[in-house]
C-alpha cells in the first residue's frame, strides 16, 4: 500500500502552488481549483507529498497511508 493524497475542493483557494510544486500530482480545474491527478501518489513519494500538503495556504490536501505521518 502506498501513500495516497486527496484535496478537499470546499477548502481550496485555488492558489496553484500545490501544482508548481508537483504537476505530475496536481493539476488545476477549469474553474481554478486543484485536484489530485488519477495514479499522481505515485509521482512523489509520502515525505514530498506531505511537504506538499503542509506548504498548502488553506490545509486542503490530506496525504494518507503509509509514511504519511499525521498530515
Amino acid at each position: 500500500m502506498r501513500a495516497a493524497v486527496r484535496v478537499d475542493r470546499t477548502l481550496c483557494y485555488g492558489t496553484g502552488l500545490c501544482e508548481a510544486m508537483a504537476p505530475a500530482v496536481f493539476s488545476l480545474t477549469d474553474e481554478g481549483y486543484a485536484v489530485a491527478r488519477p495514479a499522481g501518489d505515485r509521482a512523489a513519494g509520502p515525505e514530498r507529498l506531505r511537504e506538499i500538503a503542509e506548504c498548502c495556504p488553506a490545509g486542503a490536501i490530506t496525504v494518507t497511508g503509509p509514511g504519511a505521518g499525521t498530515t
